[in-house]
């Protein structure tokens, strides 16, 4: 890369990176815990009247507990009974009582609580008097209790599960989620070891992924199609589709099995465009070694990540037959070689990812057996999971988007006609013309099948290149798509997200083959223009901004299915 070419990329990452980032989470959140047995006892210094209190759960949501009031410490009131709640989420109860002194009881072991506050009639914390020894943990981080529970204070969707999974790898504690591999939750441990059990700390590795993925898709269209314009055209629309955007800011594993497919193929692809040699074998066989290093990665984020493993052999074969007709002892070494590449290396990366996982959960069988059990629990679940969700949606749907994913919504107490909403679906400028696109390239194939004999060889060489680059592209985009249409389990428009960076590429495709650029050039800027658009006018119900709801109605909600705050 140039340096021309290096500062535009520069600048699209940090123009994307300020979109992420920006009210990503909190950075603050209680630390310590409560999890001692038996009651904790506080008084308030004088009758007080309690209108509201506040607690965030820790890991454990499956202890119930009691609050109990009292006037004068001898008569307690049964303030109310707190079950089936949220982890590393603010929630609130309505008390409503005159108190001098606040008991909480347990209703067996294991209560994890990480803070309380109680607040009086004018919506102020009442100072608290700790009288249980070691109860203090409890009220030692006023300054981070928020008014109400938000987005930007607690956890959301399937952070509940994932953000929890992260903090239990990281203390070596009983992992709650055990239904996909644990190297995403690996990468939320991470983020949590660094910036704390914050919203910001368990979101920012997902975050980082996406920024990520974008010089990714910046290499492949720039290699691809031999052009620093393309490449950043690639880099530029996929920076702008909403899913990208949505599932890298939520603590579940989307962005590390997405991020390690893109590297993966994008390493395969490489090695498919060297000339191989005997003097040279060593480079080659860098790029087969980092298709399998990432693939491994994929997978041991989470099993759609098979679905990509399956494609790779389909790409290399082809390529490597023709190697085999020039120098069958360069293809020979090249195929023994795969063997670590594509079983060893994986395999290593898959259990090492278990090391966090066996620490917590080895219940005495050894790292094997733990390993293993664990593999049986998640095929039973997976292929379990029958139940309808509301927001489930079939194959057929996920491309024309009847039924985005709804995340997150909020109405603000303040101002009732003013909402806050997550959703994930993608940008109808990217998925719709993919649609196209797809269409397009598999025309495009059966034509150059066809008239390839009847070409010249100057034709051929240019008819090889695309046809070779348009396998590629439906292959990759193929083997993570299809299986899904025989997959009779619960589905969700979030499984095309590890599909979306190669439907980017077959529209790049589309619009560099019929060389738009060279004949309607304001057609091409005009394109990436509209999904930059798009993405500013939907970026309120992608990002959990105040938004009218009569604008939603109005101007967002294109469909009936699309519900959106």
């Amino acid at each position: 890369m140039t340096k021309k070419e290096f500062i535009p990329l520069l600048v699209l990452m940090i123009f994307y990176s300020i979109f992420t980032f920006y009210n990503l989470g909190n950075m603050e959140s209680p630390q310590t815990v409560w999890n001692q047995e038996g009651a904790a006892l506080f008084d308030f210094g004088e009758v007080r009247h309690i209108s509201r209190f506040q607690f965030m759960m820790s890991n454990r949501n499956d202890v119930d507990f009691m609050l109990f009031t009292s006037v004068d410490g001898n008569d307690w009131n049964v303030a109310m009974h707190i079950s089936d709640v949220r982890v590393f989420a603010w929630d609130e109860r309505t008390v409503n009582e005159e108190a001098f002194f606040a008991q909480i009881v347990p209703f067996n072991e294991g209560l994890r609580i990480q803070e309380i506050a109680f607040r009086d009639e004018n919506n102020q914390i009442i100072p608290i008097n700790v009288i249980t020894p070691g109860a203090e943990v409890l009220v030692d981080e006023p300054h981070t209790v928020p008014e109400r529970s938000n987005i930007m204070n607690s956890t959301y969707f399937d952070e509940i599960f994932h953000a929890r999974s992260g903090y239990e790898l990281l203390h070596g504690l009983t992992v709650f989620e055990t239904t996909h591999p644990p190297m995403g939750k690996n990468f939320i441990a991470m983020g949590a070891a660094i910036f704390g059990m914050t919203p910001f700390g368990w979101r920012f590795p997902g975050a980082l992924m996406g920024v990520l993925m974008i010089p990714l898709m910046y290499a492949f269209g720039r290699m691809m199609f031999k052009s620093p314009f393309w490449g950043i055209f690639t880099a530029f629309i996929f920076s702008f589709d909403f899913m990208l955007f949505v599932q890298t800011r939520i603590a579940t594993i989307d962005s590390y099995v997405t991020i390690f497919i893109i590297a993966s193929y994008l390493c395969m692809y490489g090695y498919t465009q060297y000339k191989l040699n005997d003097k040279q074998l060593w480079k080659p066989l860098l790029f087969l070694a980092g298709s399998g290093l990432f693939i491994g990665l994929a997978v041991a984020s989470k099993w759609q990540g098979i679905y990509a493993l399956i494609g790779l052999p389909i790409i290399f074969f082809p390529h490597w037959y023709s190697v085999l007709q020039k120098n069958k002892k360069l293809a020979w070494t090249t195929f023994a070689s795969c063997f670590a590449f594509f079983l060893a290396i994986p395999i290593t990366i898959y259990l090492l990812a278990y090391i966090p996982f066996v620490y917590s959960m080895d219940r005495g069988g050894g790292f094997f057996q733990t390993v293993i059990d664990n593999q049986i629990s998640m095929f039973s679940y997976h292929s379990g999971l029958l139940e309808w969700h509301p927001f489930a949606s079939r194959w057929w749907e996920w491309a024309i988007m009847t039924r985005p994913m709804f995340y997150y919504s909020n109405t603000l107490s303040s101002y009732p006609d003013v909402r806050q909403g997550i959703s994930s679906f993608g940008n109808p400028a990217i998925w719709w013309v993919g649609i196209a696109a797809t269409a397009y390239a598999i025309v495009n194939l059966v034509t150059i099948l066809k008239t390839s004999s009847q070409s010249n060889q100057s034709q051929l060489d240019s008819t090889l290149e695309t046809r070779n680059n348009l396998l590629f592209l439906l292959v990759a985009y193929g083997v993570q798509f299809v299986p899904w249409i025989f997959v009779p389990r619960s589905t969700f428009i979030y499984h095309y997200f590890p599909s979306v960076p190669f439907v980017v590429l077959l529209i790049t495709f589309m619009f560099q083959n019929y060389k738009l650029f060279e004949k309607y050039p304001r057609l091409v800027l005009g394109y990436a223009v509209a999904v930059f658009a798009l993405f500013l006018l939907f970026f309120p119900v992608l990002s959990a901004s105040p938004v009218a709801f009569a604008f939603v109605e109005t101007f967002l909600r294109w469909f009936t299915g699309w519900i959106l705050v």
